[in-house]
């Protein structure tokens, strides 16, 4: 007896890291291509990526952008720069994954809620998304993290449901090639995944997708952790097994996408105690981290690409460090980390030719275009203003002599400033400044008269 349970314990340990040469997984990254990057970085990005071997990119859309205002009325910036995006990674060869996600007010019914009031209105928008798209996407993820409050205002098993319910023929009938997967969960939440079946979600996604970071944000992928009952904990990597276990308790033999995985290299230490859930990781544990999770996902049939979380560092953090800045594979100027290596080894790549120095990035332009130079006025004064910058406005302040009297975030830019009348008479100088995401500032200024 003795002898069988350890020849069954030695089983059991060689298929965890088993790896095979027939069949490795799709290599992907999550990438800020659709994130107000500028054109030269998403062209430096695109190249480095096609030079590290990837085949999949995950790119995103907060919905909130592109139909900011009313439903069917879309947000031309935005949606040029998802096309550019797109026709990019197309370029490249690249397969796509396009996640949705992040409901407008009025579809939420306040800024403060992420998730729509009618499923109806998602459905709309993954139909105008696919149809633009089609044939180009070759995949689209319904929403992120719905099983957690920071993606989904209080989450429900059976509000994603009817979400996914909606989209799916949505999504199929604009585009029948595409794939329908299942929002990627934060860790392997096998509980919302059985509650989600029970409540009817099977048939409405052509694979399922979890996001299995692990313990603290160090553990390595392959550290096993194992509740009260036996099963993996949802936050060891290798958890997505019991994400499978649950679907096939159900007869659903899908594939298991992962859409987001890594590490973070942060010196942030792990506290629960303090409520400090997530640490960082040396560059070198990182890439062997890396590695490590390819070689163990090489083992099931079942899985899909495994995307890589996430690229780049956040380049309008400039590398600071905290776990959120440093999930990247390069840093914010492109300088590589080892990882990187890692992931071009997982993917094949035989080259290791260095990315294409950044292209120019223009300054931001704008214009006060009211008032104009010399107007005179003793009554209200309209303060308005174009702006453009590759990457987008992050900004645009209006001053008067200097003193900031507004800010505005979106187009367009302006607004009728009635306490102009109220200043003494004489000359003032009303400036218009418009910020990009990298803090880089244009003014424009007109001089005008308050009149006695």
């Amino acid at each position: 007896m003795r002898r069988s349970l350890l020849c069954l314990a030695l089983v059991s340990i060689l298929s965890l890291g088993a790896t095979t040469s027939a069949r490795s997984a799709e290599v992907g990254v999550v990438t800020d291509l659709t994130w107000g990057t500028s054109n030269a970085d998403q062209d430096r990005t695109i190249s480095a990526i096609r030079n590290a071997g990837a085949t999949w990119v995950r790119l995103s859309i907060q919905w909130k952008n592109i139909e900011q205002v009313l439903p069917g009325v879309y947000d031309v910036w935005w949606l040029a720069h998802v096309d550019r995006a797109i026709e990019l990674s197309n370029a490249a060869g690249l397969n796509v994954l396009m996640m949705v996600y992040d409901a407008p007010a009025w579809a939420s019914g306040s800024t403060q809620r992420s998730t729509p009031r009618n499923p109806a209105d998602y459905a709309s928008f993954m139909s105008f998304v696919a149809n633009r798209y089609r044939g180009r996407i070759q995949a689209y993820e319904i929403w992120n993290e719905q099983n957690t409050e920071r993606f989904w205002t209080s989450p429900s098993a059976e509000a994603y449901t009817r979400l996914l319910q909606a989209a799916y023929p949505a999504v199929k009938m604009a585009d029948p090639a595409a794939t329908v997967v299942f929002g990627g969960l934060s860790t392997s939440d096998y509980a919302f995944v059985e509650s989600a079946y029970a409540a009817g979600v099977r048939g409405s996604f052509d694979a399922m997708a979890v996001h299995p970071y692990t313990y603290c944000g160090t553990g390595a992928p392959d550290e096993l952790r194992r509740s009260g009952n036996g099963r993996i904990t949802r936050d060891s990597f290798l958890g997505y097994r019991e994400v499978r276990a649950s679907m096939l308790a159900r007869s659903d033999d899908k594939p298991l996408w992962i859409t987001e995985f890594g590490w973070n290299t942060s010196t942030a230490r792990c506290d629960p105690a303090s409520g400090s859930w997530q640490g960082g990781v040396s560059e070198s544990l990182q890439a062997s981290y890396t590695a490590r999770a390819y070689s163990l996902l090489a083992a099931n049939a079942y899985l899909g690409p495994a995307f890589v979380y996430n690229f780049r560092n956040n380049y309008w953090e400039f590398d600071a460090d905290t776990p959120e800045a440093r999930y990247g594979l390069v840093r914010s100027d492109f300088s590589a980390k080892p990882a990187l290596d890692a992931l071009r080894a997982a993917a094949g790549a035989t080259t290791t030719d260095p990315p294409p120095p950044p292209a120019p990035i223009e300054a931001p332009s704008v214009t006060l275009t009211s008032p104009t130079n010399g107007t005179a006025t003793n009554g209200s004064l309209t303060l308005a203003a174009t702006a453009s910058a590759d990457g987008g406005v992050a900004r645009v302040v209006f001053a008067v002599d200097g003193t900031v009297i507004r800010e505005e975030t979106e187009a367009p830019y302006g607004f009728r400033w009635m306490a102009f009348r109220h200043l003494s008479a004489g000359q003032y100088v009303i400036e218009a400044r418009a910020y990009d995401r990298a803090g880089r500032v244009a003014t424009d200024s007109a001089s005008v008269t308050r009149l006695p």
